[in-house]
């Protein structure tokens, strides 16, 4: 039953920083941007991770598997570029909305994936 919660949880976490990830690029007004950035992308994924280490101890899975350090640091690339994007005005673009996305769902088809 634990488990379920904790993939709940985990799936609500994602959808949470895919959503402050899209807002901090979609809006014109920057303030709007980073209050999604700040207010949104960010504890999400805070909560992504925490959810997945939990999800890791409850099913008494390796940490050193390569999938789990893909999903880490394309993640946190993908923070990166939302904070990125938000630290200055102008730096809103096609370019770096595309970066952001495609790192994320790269870190999530890791997770659902999990390749070996």
């Amino acid at each position: 039953m634990t488990y379920l919660w904790l993939r709940f949880g985990k799936m609500l976490a994602v959808a949470l920083l895919f959503a402050g990830c899209l807002g901090a690029v979609l809006p014109v007004d920057l303030r709007d941007r980073r209050r999604f950035a700040y207010a949104v992308a960010g504890p999400g994924f805070i909560l992504s991770w925490y959810f997945g280490f939990m999800l890791l101890g409850e099913v008494a899975a390796a940490f050193a598997e390569a999938w789990i350090y893909g999903a880490m640091g394309l993640s946190f690339v993908s923070l990166n570029g939302v904070l990125w994007a938000v630290g200055r005005d102008g730096r809103r673009s096609w370019g770096s909305g595309a970066f952001i996305l495609a790192t994320l769902i790269g870190a999530f088809a890791l997770m659902v994936f999990k390749p070996r």
